[in-house]
């Protein structure tokens, strides 16, 4: 498999750390491409020119990190990291859905903050995806005790939520009131599947 991603997108980070958390990078070949021209690397993979982007041993290009996942998922035999039980399996799966519309939100957040001169910004719509977020991530505080006592993709998603805000909002407050989240977050920082995917610096 080749999995094809840039050096700056938490999203696609989201599928090199779950190809680790899955024992599979014997079987994945990482490429680094760029996406912004014509002529990008991505573009013969993903006509979009989006990352990630997963080039099955099949030939089949799949796109979006969550089918992206499930299907690394489907690779897998790692029984821990993939709930077994049908019902927790699904539960996981309508929570990581969740966390991850939240974490593409906070990246596009993110992206206009970083990239956009600050005359562009547009004040309603930082302040509707702000809203969206704090109200994801209260849901998931709540549903915590359904999933803390684990280790999935779901905390994966949070901890990629987590990273993004510390990075780029660093005077939003977004752990107070929600220690389980940010003990998700804090124990994320601590794996090696989070330190072998860290954007190493010359």
């Amino acid at each position: 498999m080749k999995l094809l991603y840039t050096v700056t997108s938490p999203i696609a980070r989201k599928c090199r750390i779950i190809a680790r958390e899955l024992d599979l990078m014997d079987n994945v070949e990482e490429i680094i491409t760029t996406t912004r021209s014509a002529d990008a690397l991505i573009m013969k993979n993903n006509p979009n020119g989006m990352v990630p982007t997963l080039e099955t041993d099949e030939g089949f290009n799949i796109v979006e990190s969550m089918a992206i996942c499930n299907y690394l998922e489907r690779q897998s035999n790692n029984k821990e990291f993939i709930p077994q039980d049908d019902r927790k399996y699904w539960q996981i799966y309508a929570l990581d859905s969740i966390a991850s519309q939240t974490l593409e939100s906070i990246v596009s957040r993110a992206r206009e903050r970083i990239y956009k001169p600050e005359e562009f910004h547009y004040p309603d719509g930082i302040k509707h995806e702000q809203g969206r977020a704090e109200r994801a991530l209260d849901l998931l505080e709540k549903e915590a005790p359904n999933y803390t006592n684990t280790y999935n993709k779901l905390h994966v998603t949070i901890g990629l939520c987590g990273l993004v805000l510390d990075n780029a909002f660093p005077n939003e407050e977004w752990k107070n009131n929600r220690s389980n989240i940010a003990n998700v977050y804090e124990n994320f920082k601590k794996r090696t599947s989070f330190s072998e995917t860290i954007l190493k610096k010359d």
